[in-house]
Formats: C-alpha cells, sequence, structure tokens
C-alpha cells in the first residue's frame, strides 16, 4: 500500500497543473489560495488535529513549519499558477520534475553536502530537460512569435520553492503525522493569504464563477492540499528514500499526460524527450540514494563487528 499511497500523491501533484490552467483563467492569484486553503483546513477542522497539536510545537519547529507554509505553499502555489499564465502545462509539468535537481543543488550550497556520480550524472540530466525546453522558446523569438520564457522562469522559482519545503521538512524536531503537518500547514496558508485574499475578493465578481470554477477549488483544497499531503506522509514511512525518489517521476508524466487529454495541448518531439530525460535524471538521483544507503549499511556494520 506504501506505494499506491506515494505514487497517488505524485499523480495528484501533477494534476495541478492542469486544474491550475483553470484557476489561473478565473480567478486572481491570493483570492484562489486562500480559498484552497480554507477548503483545505475547514476540512480537516472535524478531526481535532489543531488541538492535538497546535499547543505542543517548540519555537524551532514552529519555525520551520512557518518557512515551509510560506515556501512550500504560499511561494510555490503562487508562483505556479502565475506562471501557467504565460507557458504550458506540459513545460510546466516537465520542469516540475527537476525538484531533485534543485533540493540537490540547495544542498550543496547551503547544507555542505557533496555529490557522487550518480549525483552528477542525474543533475546533468535535469539540466539537459530544461535546454531541450528552450530550444523552443529561442525559436519562437527568432520567428517573432509568443514566447514563454518568463512563465518558464516562474515555474523553475516555484520548484525552488518546494525544494526548500522539501528540505525543512526534515528539520522538524517533532515527529508529525501526515495528517497533522498538513492541517497546520493549511491553516497557516490561509492565514498567510487573507489579507491580499481579501482586498482581490473586494472587487471580484463571485457571479461570474462556474461550476468548474466552483469544482477547481474544491479539488485543490480536497485533493491537492489535504489528499495528496496525507497520501505522501503515509506512504513514506513503509517505502526506502530511493523508492520515494523515484516515485516523483510520475508526477511530471500526470502533468503531460492530462494536459495533452484534457487541455488538448500538442505535445512535441523535444517536450517529449526532455520530459524522458527529466524522469531518467529522478531515477538517476534515487539510483545515488540507493548505493549511498548501501555504502552507509556495510560501514555501520563494519563498525558493529568491531
Amino acid at each position: 500500500m506504501s506505494y499506491f499511497y506515494i505514487s497517488a500523491a505524485m499523480f495528484i501533484v501533477g494534476s495541478s497543473v492542469v486544474v491550475g490552467k483553470i484557476i489561473t483563467g478565473d480567478f486572481p492569484l491570493f483570492l484562489a489560495s486562500g480559498l484552497r486553503f480554507l477548503v483545505a483546513t475547514l476540512l480537516l477542522f472535524p478531526m481535532g488535529v489543531y488541538k492535538r497539536t497546535l499547543f505542543s510545537l517548540s519555537r524551532h519547529d514552529w519555525y520551520i513549519i512557518s518557512t515551509m507554509a510560506f515556501c512550500g505553499q504560499i511561494l510555490f502555489t503562487i508562483l505556479l499558477l502565475l506562471g501557467l499564465r504565460y507557458t504550458s502545462g506540459i513545460n510546466a509539468g516537465t520542469l516540475t520534475s527537476t525538484t531533485p535537481f534543485f533540493m540537490a543543488l540547495i544542498a550543496f550550497a547551503f547544507l555542505g553536502e557533496r555529490f557522487s556520480a550518480w549525483q552528477i550524472f542525474g543533475l546533468l540530466l535535469a539540466v539537459g530537460s530544461i535546454i531541450l525546453l528552450s530550444i523552443d522558446t529561442f525559436r519562437m523569438i527568432l520567428q517573432g512569435g509568443k514566447i514563454s520564457w518568463l512563465g518558464n522562469l516562474l515555474i523553475l522559482a516555484a520548484v525552488g520553492s518546494e525544494a526548500v519545503f522539501l528540505l525543512f521538512a526534515k528539520k522538524l524536531e517533532k515527529q508529525l503525522s501526515g495528517l497533522e503537518l498538513t492541517a497546520i500547514l493549511s491553516l497557516l496558508g490561509f492565514l498567510l493569504c487573507l489579507p491580499p485574499a481579501i482586498i482581490e475578493a473586494a472587487g471580484f465578481n463571485f457571479q461570474a464563477l462556474g461550476v468548474a470554477d466552483i469544482i477547481a477549488v474544491f479539488y485543490f483544497g480536497a485533493i491537492y492540499t489535504d489528499l495528496a499531503y496525507i497520501c505522501w506522509f503515509r506512504g513514506i514511512t513503509g517505502v526506502s528514500a530511493a523508492v520515494a525518489s523515484a516515485s516523483t517521476a510520475v508526477m511530471p508524466l500526470s502533468a503531460a499526460l492530462l494536459s495533452t487529454f484534457l487541455l488538448q495541448e500538442d505535445i512535441s518531439a523535444l517536450q517529449l524527450i526532455a520530459l524522458l530525460m527529466a524522469v531518467s535524471a529522478i531515477l538517476a538521483l534515487a539510483s545515488a540514494e540507493n548505493e549511498r544507503n548501501i555504502c552507509d549499511d556495510s560501514a555501520r556494520n563494519q563498525m558493529q563487528k568491531r
């Protein structure tokens, strides 16, 4: 079941690119984010998780969770939705698959980690996928067509924010369940979005919304925010780090497939190659993690024999 949970979580994350295309066309950014977190918070509130956890966290964990909420749920969502206004769902889905690359970059720059040969190979594949995506952009510039470099840049910035979110999750002192952590992050996300959301709501015509808009907001709150995070944290406890990392390959595949079938976007040969390279990069990084775990286990066994 652990494999099902983490795969389902990554499929949901990939689908957010498609649903995000609907939201960006009809909602202001902060209002969309505020409604998303409101739905997520209200759905989890009856479960009593807030009463159990809000007053049991240390100052250190509050700092970590607040940073996670800002980077992973506010900054990531806003940059993603804004980027989708200027680039395609397929491009966005492929670029979001470079999350392991940004995590490794941040770990190298701020945590002092060094890369193995497999990790370097994975990073080169990830960079190669981004370069391939940029070829169409450069071609459009030369032809005087509509370019998507701004959208691609915003998506990459969103991925960087998500990478910070994932790294900070490892810094928590108190062990929280997926339900508890999701509930707190949803509440903080709503509070952070509330002031600008109120300003945007004052001049927004809610009567112009259709059924698809309401479903999209509910999906972002109930499925993308609550269900995906709960599935991820529940599944990750039963699999190795290598398997968890490899499962993120489901995310770009989900985004690309759903963008093709639901948004009627055409996928080019270069985009397909870039997508495959991004997935290969994730698998290479997972192999590097597995190799490091084996070395660590071997060294630990040697120490025990001594």
